[in-house]
């Protein structure tokens, strides 16, 4: 026990005399450099940038998981014995194809006794119309053979729509999973149990999860582009924000959004956990590269700015967010003034310099 007290006593003096190296020591370091610079005749040199605000793209990323984008139980519509499965279990299959074959006997036979029947009132029908006209008919025979004629048309349909259902077609195109039934199973009309089920992955939605407090501040709004990184490569396809929801969810205290991304080669799978990232709207901002950039005492960020064209003036900023190598400044800095970037290490607040051949524009 006393070896571990021991052990955290020394850590401790040794992050202290870091931190007083780092803040204290190596300050006057570099004031003692300059000081001596300066006595000697020579001033340090620096290199700088003009300061100027761009059009700048931010993100905001969330935690996001792939949903697909539809998705199909497929169930028989008739009664009848499984005679054939005519896919193959996790393939790509198109809207229309046949997927499974009940058995059509009794249906066929019903649809040619029906076509029969429909033929036979459809000519009794046409018959009774040139009679009723010449008056050489009833009004009561002429609305009989209507009705018989209607009647037999809709058993005809019905028949129709039976045989056609004894061929179970695909709803929608996407990959088939895997089938629930095998031949010689019994299908029945609406049962619980799906044949199959087909998902459609292209394109393909992304659910992401945003805190009520971030959606206030910044809602998304719809059409917004999405990008997504997947295992901290960005995906190559994007996409936009199709909606989100107007209610938090109590549990979560958060908000979902949803967004539609292309996915030809069916790279995203129902269930993937991705980032999205929001492509914010584009704003004017003034950034600064990070090294150009120190810390004060406090934590405070601090700058170099070049007055008189030779005089290098110590100024904080206050930054909202950092973007690669570069902060985004909300405070402290102006376009048009002069950045000093590299020789920090040599100067002080206030000291002269000498600025190098080569100046920067932009930033």
């Amino acid at each position: 026990m006393n070896k571990k007290i021991l052990s955290l006593f020394l850590l401790g003096l040794l992050l202290a005399a870091g931190g007083y190296y780092f803040f204290i020591i190596t300050p006057k370091i570099a004031q003692q450099k300059a000081a001596m610079q300066t006595m000697m005749g020579k001033s340090p040199e620096v290199s700088i940038l003009v300061i100027k605000k761009e059009p700048l793209q931010t993100f905001r990323e969330l935690p996001a998981r792939v949903a697909a984008f539809r998705i199909s139980e497929v169930r028989p519509q008739i009664e009848g014995v499984i005679k054939e499965r005519k896919f193959e279990e996790g393939s790509f299959v198109k809207q229309g194809d046949q997927l499974y074959q009940i058995d059509p006997n009794v249906y066929d036979i019903t649809l040619k006794n029906t076509k029969t029947s429909f033929d036979r009132m459809r000519a009794r029908r046409d018959r009774y119309k040139i009679l009723f006209k010449e008056d050489a008919l009833s009004q009561q025979e002429f609305e009989d053979s209507e009705a018989d004629f209607a009647k037999a048309e809709a058993d005809f349909k019905l028949a129709q729509t039976n045989s056609n259902y004894a061929k179970v077609l695909a709803p929608i195109s996407g990959y088939v999973g895997k089938s629930n039934v095998t031949e010689g199973a019994l299908a029945t009309t609406n049962q619980t149990t799906i044949l199959t089920t087909i998902t459609q992955l292209d394109p393909i939605y992304v659910d992401m999860i945003q805190p009520s407090k971030e959606s206030i501040k910044s809602p998304a709004q719809k059409n917004m582009a999405v990008s997504l990184l997947v295992d901290d490569e960005k995906y190559e396809h994007d996409g936009e924000l199709k909606f989100a929801e107007k209610f938090a969810d109590e549990a979560t205290d958060s908000v979902r959004l949803r967004a539609e991304i292309k996915n030809p080669d069916g790279k995203l799978i129902p269930g993937m956990f991705v980032t999205a990232r929001l492509h914010l709207p584009v704003f004017d901002a003034i950034t600064i590269p990070q090294r150009a950039t120190m810390r004060a005492a406090n934590g405070e960020l601090f700058v170099f700015i070049l007055e008189n064209g030779n005089s290098a003036k110590q100024r904080p900023i206050k930054v909202s967010q950092a973007i690669d190598n570069r902060w985004i400044v909300v405070e402290g800095l102006a376009e048009g003034e002069i950045l000093i970037y590299e020789g920090l290490q040599k100067i002080t607040d206030g000291a002269k310099v000498t600025v190098a051949p080569k100046i920067e524009k932009g930033v």
